[in-house]
């Protein structure tokens, strides 16, 4: 918990996180119909995505460089209001690929803001507990991410259609920026507009430490945006899955990591984050990899669940590395978090089309594994480089 004189995670913390987890989670069930609907072929399927994550990365320059000034209660309500116009422009407007990414892109923009400006305020606010926090601030975006699906599998399956599921969401996220607008959020002192400077005094305070960092959120979030984009699209050419089962899936995955994530989080008091981090990637990687080999729809179902015990903790137990900063700078290391994260949800999400495209859904979905292996020797790389080597011999093994 945060310790005595720390503002305490409030509301707009929680609807920031699980408003953007609504928006990371719809483009996969929606996909299979917006393909078929604009006529985009499956080699090309990956562009959405990667026009909703171009919009997060730049987003979190402009967040650093142009915003440092604005409170962020009033970042979250344009981020909020942006995020219903490009929803908005994406159901009412769009008429192919390229429309439809420039609408999407708007979407992506605002999104990772509204994860970003919360995780920053953790790094900076919660100094004590900072696994713990940002363990259970995610949680609701996990829940977003659960919920989510299963509403609009349902929704499909009864005829409406994803342009106006897209109307809808609109019209939620205003409610959100109203909620913002009303409510009270401590701001974050001492942000700085970032520059060639300050970027240089982030890296020197310790470099090998910035760059696992970086790597960690690269890897994760590639295989994280991968998998909750082209799952339900698995489920429907492998196994002929209807809508809502596909939809489905991704609940599965998100309910899998709801499950994981309270485990973690009194885990995190009494082990070290890297030692939480190696053994979440290893079940994720052998869980992901039976995805690709199962045999039926039923045990694909399972599977995944599986899987989203693995990658319960992830990007959590990354994100806490950031206040082994001076305190502004912990904020500016989230939200670069955010970025290079931001990059791998580009780079693998788009390529799953392609490999899937040449050489079948199955061996593209073993490929998700790579990443997934790499975080889990990141993850030795943190006990290293962090100090956790030091603390092991205080409190034991682990």
């Amino acid at each position: 918990m945060p310790a005595a004189g720390e503002p305490r995670l409030g509301l707009p913390i929680f609807l920031a996180h699980f408003q953007s987890g609504v928006m990371f989670v719809s483009l996969g069930p929606l996909l299979d119909s917006i393909l078929h609907d604009l006529g985009i072929p499956l080699a090309q399927g990956g562009l959405p995505a990667l026009a909703f994550s171009l919009g997060s990365t730049i987003s979190i320059v402009f967040l650093n460089v142009f915003l440092a000034r604005v409170p962020v209660k009033w970042i979250l309500v344009g981020a909020a209001a942006m995020e219903a116009a490009g929803l908005a422009a994406s159901g009412l407007l769009t008429q192919g690929l390229w429309s439809f990414c420039v609408a999407y892109f708007f979407v992506g923009f605002p999104c990772v803001i509204l994860v970003a400006v919360p995780g920053m305020w953790v790094s900076v606010h919660v100094r004590k507990a900072t696994a713990w926090a940002m363990n259970l601030m995610m949680l609701s975006s996990v829940s977003g991410m659960t919920i989510t699906p299963l509403v609009l599998g349902s929704l499909l399956s009864s005829g409406v259609t994803w342009r106006m599921i897209f109307v809808g969401e609109a019209v939620f996220v205003l409610v959100a920026a109203a909620v913002f607008a009303l409510l009270p959020l401590a701001d974050i002192p001492g942000r700085k507009s970032l520059g060639l400077r300050e970027l240089r005094a982030l890296a020197g305070f310790s470099p090998w430490l910035l760059a696992l960092i970086a790597g960690g959120a690269f890897m994760y979030l590639g295989a994280e945006m991968t998998l909750i984009t082209w799952l339900p699209k698995f489920e429907v050419e492998v196994f002929g899955a209807a809508e809502t089962w596909a939809s489905f899936t991704v609940t599965l995955y998100m309910a899998g990591q709801i499950i994981g994530r309270l485990i973690s989080i009194p885990l995190t008091r009494r082990y070290l984050a890297s030692s939480l981090l190696f053994v979440f990637s290893i079940v994720l990687a052998v869980f992901v990899g039976a995805v690709a080999a199962s045999r039926s729809l039923e045990m694909s179902l399972v599977l995944v669940c599986a899987a989203g015990l693995g990658s319960a903790a992830s990007f959590s137990l990354i994100s806490s590395y950031s206040s082994k900063f001076p305190h502004w700078h912990a904020g500016v290391l989230f939200s670069s978090v955010e970025f290079t994260g931001g990059i791998g949800a580009m780079v693998f999400p788009y390529l799953f089309g392609p490999v899937a495209a040449s050489v079948g859904f199955r061996a593209a979905m073993a490929t998700v594994v790579l990443p997934v292996v790499v975080v889990a020797f990141i993850a030795l790389g943190f006990r290293k480089v962090s100090g956790e080597a030091r603390l092991r011999t205080a409190r034991g093994p682990l």
